[in-house]
């Protein structure tokens, strides 16, 4: 019993040494095969590189086409746009040798033992890429991409229909410039991080004027004053086509709180090229027919719907002819270099702009929040002009006998209680009516 029981050990020991001197051979096997090659499941990007040593994986490397190695596309964001291009189109393209020696530093971590339990359970690991892109392909397509994503500021805008007041307020933009440089620095900075997705780098360099934030804060949709002025019979349709087209220019106008308005500065030159026609207006003391011809009944009509509103008036004055047309005091001319009706929002909130024009009728209503105010204007004082100064008249008898005068309209501003806030006087001065017989014309309007 005792020499079988002693035979057992010995067949058991030497079946112990041998598979110690396997598991030791194996061991040294695998230990020095295993250095200075991938383990198996190994992958550098996509890149299959198990059992390689390094030359043979970087020549693996470079013979995967980039699409297959990493991505067939990469993307570039820019505040919320995302526009995608091939790798080829990028002349993007894989650091080999540099990807290797990456991923072999990292393979090559940590002790044996913890190598050899990834390779017995047959962990995959990836290691990534190292890749970079031609500094003058990338130049030239962000040059290209430029006029996509740059844009001029865009003031937030509002739609107003007079008739439901329904409206819609469009949001504003910011002025952007595409920064070309560090949106390449970007590019490759995270291309050397095996990265396809790549944020442009914008800069904002204008706000716009007007927000949409502070349209809906104060919309300005409730109607503060309006004022219409009807077209004489005498208006020749090159005058009525020059009010349509400034008319439809001044429509929808935003002015924000405390910002200034000059009408001549709105209208811009009187030219052909910007579809003016020659009509009369009043120049060194006679009519002459001139491109623009018309405008004084814009400033005219505008002038009213803003003193009605009570805004702040900087600097208006009238005809140095009077037409009936006009209310009898409370006209405003306007040419540049010379006259400009000016004004400024002094409402504290937004204000909107309405103009419509029609075949016989011109009408502006400004539109903002409610102020609760009461305009009126008094009946104006007359004074004819005579050899003894200026004596008390009325508005038939200066309009007959084609003399020089001077009105006084006193208007009155009053809060929702009925409590007067301010008194404004109003003087003009004419030297002529000039829907008289004695007008001076220098030359007949053409068509």
């Amino acid at each position: 019993m005792n020499n079988k029981f002693n035979l057992t050990v010995k067949v058991l020991s030497v079946v112990a040494v041998i598979s110690l001197c396997f598991a030791l051979f194996f061991l040294a096997v695998d230990f020095f095969g295993s250095r200075g090659r991938f383990p198996a499941n190994s992958f550098i990007g996509k890149v299959d590189v198990s059992g390689l040593d390094k030359a043979e994986a970087v020549q693996r490397i470079k013979t995967t086409p980039v699409p297959a190695a990493f991505e067939p596309m990469v993307y570039f964001n820019a505040s919320g746009e995302t526009f995608a291009y091939s790798t080829q189109e990028l002349g993007i393209y894989i650091k080999a040798e540099e990807s290797v020696n990456n991923a072999l530093s990292q393979a090559n971590r940590g002790n044996y033992v913890e190598g050899l339990q990834k390779r017995i359970y047959k962990e995959v690991e990836s290691f990534p890429l190292i890749l970079d892109a031609e500094p003058a392909v990338l130049q030239t397509l962000l040059e290209d991409l430029a006029t996509k994503v740059e844009s001029v500021a865009q003031n937030a805008s509002i739609s107003l229909d007079e008739k439901t007041l329904a409206y819609n307020i469009v949001e504003d933009f910011p002025g952007r410039k595409l920064d070309i440089k560090k949106s390449i620095d970007e590019c490759r900075s995270r291309l050397n991080e095996s990265k396809n997705t790549f944020s442009l780098s914008l800069d904002y360099y204008e706000l716009p004027r007007v927000t949409e934030y502070a349209l809906r804060s104060a919309p300005p949709v409730h109607k503060l004053a309006s004022f219409t002025t009807y077209y004489g019979t005498h208006d020749s349709p090159n005058r009525i086509h020059n009010i349509k087209l400034i008319a439809s220019w001044l429509d929808n106008t935003l002015l924000l709180s405390d910002e200034s308005f000059s009408l001549v500065k709105a209208i811009g030159n009187f030219s052909p090229e910007r579809g003016f026609k020659q009509a009369y207006v009043i120049s060194g003391g006679v009519l002459v027919p001139e491109y623009g011809g018309g405008t004084c009944q814009i400033g005219t009509t505008l002038y009213n719907a803003v003193a009605l509103a009570d805004l702040n008036v900087i600097s208006r004055r009238n005809h140095s002819f009077y037409f009936s047309i006009y209310p009898f005091g409370r006209d405003a001319t306007v040419y540049p270099g010379s006259s400009d009706f000016r004004f400024q929002n002094n409402t504290g909130a937004p204000i909107l702009l309405k103009a419509e024009a029609t075949g016989r009728l011109l009408r502006f209503a400004v539109y903002g929040t409610p102020t609760g105010k009461k305009v009126e204007f008094s009946e104006p004082a007359v004074y004819s002009l005579t050899s003894r100064g200026f004596v008390p008249s009325n508005r038939w008898a200066v309009l007959r006998s084609n003399s020089p005068f001077r009105t006084i309209v006193i208007r009155k501003v009053y809060d929702k209680t009925g409590k007067l806030l301010k008194e404004e006087t109003i003087t003009s001065f004419y030297k002529l009516y000039g829907d008289g017989t004695n007008v001076p014309i220098k030359r007949r309007e053409g068509l």
